[in-house]
């Protein structure tokens, strides 16, 4: 039977559960985003019946709930929610209605959502959004809903509002993870070819400098919706992930080190799982929390994946909605958690 995995962290234990509610829709697949007042900004994602939620939620820790926010021009899931060195919020890409893959976008002002004229370079889900030290955004990758996995990338400039064509990756990726270095450099790893369901372990790296991709070796092995954190000390934690190769979802790890461009082994996590969240903590530990498995012990209020992990300003983690399946049913989940 598959199961959904719970709350783990890497070479320590987790914090108690400080408090959980419900919030106003059940979803899975949205955004969860830190703005600059310290409130959440919850947009999009998929509900019961795996339709689509109209409407966005704000998350406010003092007062320990969510309230109805602003609704967005588009319903969407699978997209990506990118803040600014302005405090806007860039929506990008992703599954929408009439069930396509997008190419548009909008910002979020912090009291309401504009739509932009300029659109991505092709529609996409399921691809990567990087916010650059200049403040422009990496867009990476992404899929076109049952057609091909993507090379295409695009770079949008916040002052013009306006996205370019940044170029081709090396390899067409979706599901993949997409790093900001500490030299201001991009780590793109893993991720899943379309057609042919391959996952990768070729990586590769963009310069921002030259605005080109190049390779950047391999991964010890083989993954897709994996994490990528950046750890205080400069290396990459990359977690878990769906492996083509095996057959099965990662309990193993690795680490990347800029230094010597090099891919180690690192700890096994407790379980395998994919479609978990990984959040680096202000002690410089990770939390890994929720994702898929064949076999699991949960630990959070319910078993979730494609859920979100939002690092909130006291250092606490907001946990946010997912996907629990339930023998042959499907639910999106309502609850949320706090976990300090």
């Amino acid at each position: 039977m598959r199961r959904y995995l719970a709350i783990g962290l890497i070479a320590a234990l987790a914090g108690p559960l400080w408090g959980q509610g419900e919030m106003l829709a059940p979803r899975y697949a949205h955004t969860a985003t830190l703005l600059e007042d310290g409130r959440v900004l919850i947009y999009g994602g998929l509900g019961p019946g795996d339709g689509f939620i109209i409407g966005t939620e704000l998350f406010d820790l003092a007062a320990g709930r969510f309230a109805q926010g602003p609704s967005g021009h588009k319903c969407r899931a699978f997209h990506t929610a990118t803040r600014l060195h302005d405090g806007s919020v860039l929506i990008a890409g992703g599954f929408v209605l009439p069930y396509s893959t997008s190419r548009t976008a909008e910002l979020f002002d912090g009291r309401r959502f504009v739509f932009l004229e300029s659109k991505l370079s092709a529609p996409r889900e399921l691809h990567a959004a990087t916010l650059l030290k200049d403040g422009r955004v990496l867009i990476t990758g992404g899929f076109v809903g049952g057609v091909t996995s993507l090379a295409k990338c695009d770079i949008f400039d916040p002052p013009t509002r306006k996205f370019a064509p940044a170029g081709d990756m090396r390899y067409s990726r979706f599901g993949h993870a997409a790093t900001l270095l500490g030299d201001g450099k991009v780590l793109i790893t893993g991720g899943t070819q379309f057609p042919g369901e391959q996952t990768l372990t070729e990586a590769e790296i963009y310069d921002l400098a030259t605005g080109t991709f190049e390779l950047a070796g391999s991964m010890l092995t083989d993954r897709s919706r994996h994490t990528a954190t950046l750890l205080p000390d400069g290396r990459v934690l990359i977690t878990g992930g769906y492996s083509s190769s095996a057959g099965t979802q990662l309990a193993s790890t690795e680490l990347h080190d800029p230094a010597t461009g090099k891919f180690i082994p690192g700890p096994d996590m407790n379980e395998p799982r994919m479609d978990h969240t990984a959040t680096l903590l202000s002690d410089g530990r990770v939390l890994i929390a929720g994702g898929f498995n064949a076999e699991g012990k949960p630990q959070l209020p319910q078993p979730v994946h494609e859920h979100r992990a939002t690092l909130l300003a006291d250092g606490s983690v907001l946990i946010t909605g997912g996907l629990l399946i339930e023998g042959k049913g499907r639910h999106a989940v309502g609850q949320f958690s706090v976990i300090r």
